[in-house]
């Protein structure tokens, strides 16, 4: 790797840290940024123009990883009853989110952000995380039956999951595990109930009317 490649991936790295820790109005380039990435002014300025494009940088990459663990996600046993197959996925993305803590704090904090290729990137990266699970609950099964909006449904389940997650990480790591398992399996419950009763509502591309 190359010496510009490599402080851009330190800038990255550090970013993704002070972003998350901050936000991007609150962080102070030099102080949040260069200085732990041990990198110069002149360094920064020759990969970003300035940390709206690092932040950008940092999504963008965040957006590839975030695929890759919403594919892994979904990867559980096809022979197992529908509500050990939800809860393997949830504790699945528990445990993929926290690894990746900082990325899911930095989506939660630039939903507002002022500039608009920000917003546009973090809204992506949420049709990233239902668009796999909404071709799941396309597919249907035994506990779906009927025509329903599986885009809806996937977008209200990640919905709750988000809200689940950002609760899940106010807890101080050691009391994680614990209730990692029993979150998994109060979704999973959650979401096989609440989705069946969605079944014989019209699909289709505006609201969901019953």
């Amino acid at each position: 790797m190359s010496s510009a490649a490599q402080t851009r991936e330190r800038l990255i790295r550090q970013g993704r840290i002070a972003f998350a820790a901050k936000g991007h109005d609150r962080v102070s380039l030099q102080r949040d940024v260069l200085e732990p990435a041990g990198v110069s002014t002149g360094s920064f300025y020759h990969q970003f123009k300035d940390k709206t494009e690092l932040l950008l940088a940092v999504l963008t990459d965040g957006v590839a990883k975030g695929r890759l663990i919403v594919e892994h996600s979904m990867e559980t046993r096809s022979d197992a009853p529908p509500v050990e197959r939800v809860r393997e996925r949830m504790a699945i993305w528990l445990e993929t989110v926290e690894a990746g803590e900082d990325l899911f704090r930095i989506h939660q904090r630039e939903r507002t952000n002022a500039d608009e290729r920000v917003r546009q990137l973090v809204a992506e990266a949420r049709r990233q995380n239902y668009a796999p699970l909404a071709d799941r609950l396309a597919s249907g099964g035994p506990w779906l039956s009927g025509d329903f909006d599986s885009d809806r449904a996937a977008q209200l389940v990640t919905g709750v999951m988000s809200a689940a997650i950002a609760d899940y990480l106010e807890l101080p790591k050691r009391q994680r595990k614990l209730e990692r398992e029993h979150l998994a399996k109060a979704m999973a419950e959650f979401i096989v109930g609440g989705i069946s009763g969605m079944a014989g509502m019209t699909h289709h591309s505006g609201a969901t009317t019953a």
